[in-house]
């Protein structure tokens, strides 16, 4: 239709009303449900006023967008970023590197504050003197970082899971989710950093085509094999 406020509207409805609400209430759920699991004294932490205080600056956040406010994100974007600081530590992040499956969920949740920190610090940048120095650094550190990280993180387990298998990231699914963070910091490089576009950005959407091409010849054939430990599905 060639209307520009259609289009906006689907980017960031998309973006602040659907991904993220969706993913921070999985993650809110799964990943200390799955920590429990298996690190020894572990306490459940997901205060439920907690996602939804988060899921309101999801929603402000994109109404911010929406409105051509981004001078304001930062009211939205720092109660945000608090917020996915203070669970990664409760959850343990830091606890999760001894089990590679589980630091996987970990890390991609992690992005979430690195996201929100940049969105937050440049917004108020541009309340302040109008600059916008991480361009669209903030976007893709949520898109790919954290929505792109996540999906694969959370895939990977639940296939394995539900497909009979051992519950562990081998040395092959360790390396892909390696590879797909090097992917997210070479597409952020250049707004960050102020590095040649025409470089990485092809060598980003490489790494990122590469990595998730490999996870499919991996996994792709699971789903259409019976459990390996013949149980039905």
């Amino acid at each position: 239709s060639e209307n520009a406020s259609a289009l906006a509207f689907s980017r960031h409805a998309g973006i602040w009303w659907f991904m993220l609400p969706i993913l921070l209430a999985v993650c809110h759920k799964m990943i200390p449900f799955f920590s429990s699991r298996v690190l020894d004294n572990y306490t459940m932490v997901r205060p439920y006023w907690a996602l939804y205080f988060m899921l309101a600056c999801s929603v402000l956040h994109g109404a911010l967008e929406l409105a051509e406010q981004p001078q304001l994100l930062w009211l939205a974007d720092f109660p945000l970023f608090a917020c996915a600081l203070y669970f990664s530590y409760t959850w343990g992040l830091l606890r999760s590197f001894g089990i590679k499956l589980l630091a996987v969920l970990h890390i991609g949740f992690a992005w979430l504050s690195v996201a929100m920190l940049l969105y937050g610090v440049q917004s108020l940048m541009l309340f302040l003197n109008g600059s916008a120095p991480f361009g669209l650094a903030p976007l893709h550190a949520l898109t790919i970082g954290f929505f792109a990280s996540m999906i694969l993180a959370m895939a990977s387990r639940v296939t394995l899971g539900h497909s009979g298998r051992e519950l562990v990231a081998d040395a092959v699914t360790w390396a892909l989710f390696l590879g797909f963070q090097l992917a997210a910091m070479v597409r952020i490089a250049p707004d960050f950093l102020g590095l040649p576009a025409s470089l990485f950005y092809p060598l980003a959407a490489g790494i990122w085509l590469a990595g998730y091409g490999a996870w499919f010849a991996k996994y792709g054939p699971i789903y259409w094999r019976p459990r390996i430990d013949h149980k039905p599905g």
